[in-house]
């Protein structure tokens, strides 16, 4: 029996579109297979040659079907692979009885996983020319998996999956729309168990952290914060300012969908200095240490004609310079921060983020709010691989006391060429309170240029 190639067949095949027993299969057919299917292939003509006993000249294929995106822990992990006679003579394959893998999370250094061969597959596969065969590993998750998983082929020239593993109380759904979409037969049926249960975005696809630099944020609980960089510049006096700051999952959620408090709560850290470059010993100006605690999510799920994608962060928060005497400050806050973004969020699109806030303490600052008030707007355009502007605004209570506070970047790939990473950075600062220690008085504007790990 030959596949059918036509459009409403070719459309539908996910994982079952792959007899169990061998069938021919012209070249010009796989070639027809839809783009959703070719997502699932991720070829190999290279690696695992131990794996194979060819007989004669032929051209062989074993490839590993990519894995559902989400996958509920009660089943088993399974991974199919894919054998293939492309040339013109029959070929035989010997198939092995286990398949090792390595899983990965954020948490955890590579565990080894070996998977064994369904019952019922023979060790070796004899194929004629344009016939196939797939022939499917299983094991149990361990119970390390959690989060967003990789799944590393080892002696396997394939690149890895990433899979979402879904300890939740919908597993049964999820278990469910995985048998529907691979056994789906149309276009709509796989479009139908493929929306029965949505898989996190954030988990998989990774978009733009709101809040954050790019990545897959979900992958690890430490992650990138507010901007990390460096710059130089001189208006009057040389100076440097740099900044660190990272964020700290404290729970992974036994479902990356959930908006529960504990499921998305953060501990976060940033620390910025001011470095005077005049000065003989090179001292540093002032640091600002900001610990926060707070609750967070990318996506709150709310949709509206008018923005893409709304996030949500609120908690308290920590300033202080460590310093005593006159030169102490320290506040305290309580916030809440929305996020708006609107456009394209792989492409140029603008992001709106008003941190507003209210001081529960103000030892050594009393009249801070005359000189920051109680909201930084944050405001930023750009694209995630090209150049981007964000800009922080404050406006005091009191006359036209304030700040803005600009910094522009652009990756160094696009520069230098792909094996460099981070960004050029150019910042700008105007008005009160670059530092908390002089945030009743205004500084010259000074512009500085440097590197960026993070944006």
């Amino acid at each position: 029996m030959r596949f059918d190639a036509s459009p409403v067949r070719h459309a539908s095949t996910r994982h079952t579109a792959f007899a169990d027993d061998p069938r021919p299969l012209s070249r010009f057919s796989l070639r027809l297979f839809s783009s959703r299917a070719a997502l699932r292939l991720r070829a190999s003509r290279t690696g695992w040659l131990a794996l194979l006993a060819v007989a004669g000249q032929a051209h062989a294929t074993v490839a590993m079907l990519q894995p559902p995106r989400e996958a509920a822990v009660r089943d088993p992990l399974r991974i199919t692979l894919l054998y293939s006679d492309d040339g013109t003579t029959p070929l035989t394959f010997t198939v092995p009885p286990t398949l090792r893998v390595t899983l990965t999370n954020g948490d955890l250094a590579p565990q080894p996983v070996d998977l064994v061969r369904d019952p019922g597959v023979q060790d070796t596969l004899k194929l004629l020319p344009g016939q196939y065969r797939k022939v499917t590993f299983s094991a149990p998750w361990p119970k390390s998996a959690r989060g967003v998983v990789q799944i590393d082929p080892v002696g396997f020239d394939a690149s890895p999956a990433l899979v979402a593993i879904n300890r939740g109380a919908d597993q049964e759904a999820i278990a469910t729309a995985e048998r529907s979409e691979a056994q789906a037969t149309t276009p709509a049926q796989v479009a139908a168990a493929s929306t029965a249960v949505n898989t996190p975005e954030d988990a998989i696809n990774a978009p733009l952290d709101s809040l954050a630099t790019t990545g897959r944020s979900a992958l690890a609980r430490l992650s990138y914060f507010e901007p990390m960089y460096i710059g130089l510049g001189k208006n009057g006096d040389a100076s440097a300012r740099f900044q660190l700051s990272f964020k700290y999952r404290i729970m992974m959620p036994d479902d990356l969908r959930s908006k529960a408090f504990l499921d998305n709560l953060y501990f976060a850290y940033t620390q910025t200095v001011l470095w005077d470059l005049s000065a003989d010993s090179r001292p540093f100006r002032d640091s600002s240490y900001m610990p926060q605690l707070f609750y967070y999510v990318a996506d709150t799920g709310w949709r509206s004609s008018w923005f893409t994608r709304m996030g949500f962060s609120g908690g308290i928060g920590h300033e202080s310079n460590g310093k005593s005497g006159d030169d102490s400050r320290a506040i305290n806050i309580v916030f809440v921060r929305p996020t708006w973004e609107f456009g394209n969020l792989d492409s140029t699109h603008l992001t709106v983020s008003p941190k507003i806030y209210y001081y529960l303490s103000k030892s050594g600052n009393e009249d801070i709010a005359d000189y920051r008030g109680y909201v930084d707007l944050l405001v930023k355009y750009g694209s995630p691989d090209g150049w981007q502007l964000a800009t922080t605004l404050r406006k005091g209570t009191k006359h036209w006391y304030g700040s803005i506070d600009s910094q522009l970047t652009y990756p160094l790939s696009k520069l230098l060429g792909s094996a460099w990473g981070g960004y050029v950075w150019v910042g700008y600062f105007n008005g009160y309170g670059e530092d908390i220690l002089d945030y009743n008085n205004r500084q010259h504007w000074v512009a500085r240029i440097g590197y960026s790990i993070s944006r």
